[in-house]
């Protein structure tokens, strides 16, 4: 068990250090700093209001952008680690390491390299917020940092289930930027639709479901939670909120998106395992 571990923690190593030396690191952390600051500072500048906002606003403001970017890149990163390798990964698998070991060494490198990228981003932004417009509503930024991360470990788990599946680099890629599009795009229409087809149901009976299937829609709704604006519940916010009462809604929405991290993870595990690479 210790010298898996050991294996493991290698490979997470390497992978982290390769993820430095391509730099998109530095620009994903740049990214991050400058949404933060930059929603914050000209948030209201169609009031013709210039200057630093408080969290509260920042996060509501930032938290769509977030749930744009976050899942893309981490698609994007999961794709090109497996199928973007060349020999790289044939290579390693030719040693003497399991296959199961070389597959979590990847996903730990690359979640530990996102949710740096992410932890700076978010930190060095929130800390000038937080000096210029005081810290006010701080802990509804630090649930959006957080579920910033979890939504990339989730997506970043959903690549190396799509990269090990389909190990053709193009194949890959449009069928994660297919998931990314149908996640963040076209489901929200999707779910519209049904409820117009299912008019006769009570509208909890579709919206709960279609909410706890789509983690970006969960995502914005324990975001929504987090930072206690009742007056920007949507209908799906009010729906888990109704329910289950916020705490328990926040816990059950931690909870489903931890599955739906897991359930991709131990699909690419098995597929890896037995895919000849």
């Amino acid at each position: 068990m210790i010298g898996s571990w050991r294996r493991v923690r290698v490979v997470a190593a390497e992978e982290y250090r390769r993820a430095l030396e391509t730099r998109w690191l530095f620009g994903f952390t740049a990214l991050f700093a400058a949404l933060v600051l930059g929603l914050s500072y000209f948030g209201l500048a169609q009031s013709r209001e210039v200057g630093f906002q408080g969290f509260a606003r920042t996060t509501l403001s930032l938290m769509n952008l977030v749930l744009l970017v976050v899942p893309l890149c981490a698609l994007l990163l999961g794709v090109t680690s497996l199928t973007g390798g060349g020999e790289t990964l044939p290579l390693l698998l030719a040693q003497p390491v399991a296959r199961s070991e070389v597959l979590a060494g990847k996903y730990l490198g690359l979640a530990g390299a996102l949710t740096v990228a992410q932890a700076l981003g978010f930190g060095a932004g929130g800390v000038v917020v937080s000096l210029n417009a005081g810290p006010d509503q701080l802990p509804g930024f630090i649930a959006l940092a957080a579920l910033s991360a979890a939504l990339g470990w989730l997506h970043l788990a959903a690549a190396f289930c799509i990269g090990s599946i389909w190990t053709d680099r193009l194949r890959a890629m449009s069928i994660a930027l297919l998931l990314w599009l149908v996640l963040v795009v076209a489901y929200d229409l999707l779910v519209l639709g049904a409820t117009t087809l299912m008019s006769g149901l009570p509208l909890q009976t579709v919206l709960f479901p279609a909410l706890l299937l789509n983690p970006v829609d969960l995502a914005r709704v324990l975001i929504t939670i987090s930072v206690g604006s009742g007056a920007l519940f949507g209908p799906t916010s009010a729906v888990l909120v109704r329910m289950f009462g916020p705490a328990r809604g926040v816990l059950l929405g931690v909870v489903v998106l931890t599955i739906e991290t897991a359930i991709p993870l131990l699909i690419a595990s098995r597929v890896f395992r037995r895919r000849d690479w």
